[in-house]
């Protein structure tokens, strides 16, 4: 999920929660909690996400050097492939570099 993504789930989450809270105080016979059980999901689901978690994992050094090498045409360097089996990311950096 990119950023974004994540304020616009938060911001649902908060809208729902909020709604809960109105139905329940406003109606007699409340009916608010499953727009609280909704708010939760949101909140659990986005917190919780797949991509989001591999990518901070794979900024701790889950990178792993392969031996495809490829020269970038414009400035004549070679440079060496970098695969994230967490996320699925390759990156090509000069030699001698390593990924963030």
């Amino acid at each position: 999920m990119t950023p974004n993504g994540r304020i616009a789930a938060l911001a649902l989450a908060g809208l729902a929660a909020a709604g809960g809270v109105l139905v329940q105080v406003g109606s007699a016979k409340g009916g608010g909690f499953p727009l609280f059980v909704l708010a939760a999901l949101i909140l659990l689901g986005t917190v919780f996400d797949a991509g989001y978690l591999a990518r901070r994992r794979s900024a701790r050094g889950a990178w792993q050097l392969t031996a495809e090498r490829e020269v970038d045409h414009q400035t004549g360097q070679i440079l060496e492939v970098w695969y994230d089996s967490i996320s699925g990311e390759r990156r090509y950096l000069p030699s001698g570099e390593r990924p963030d």
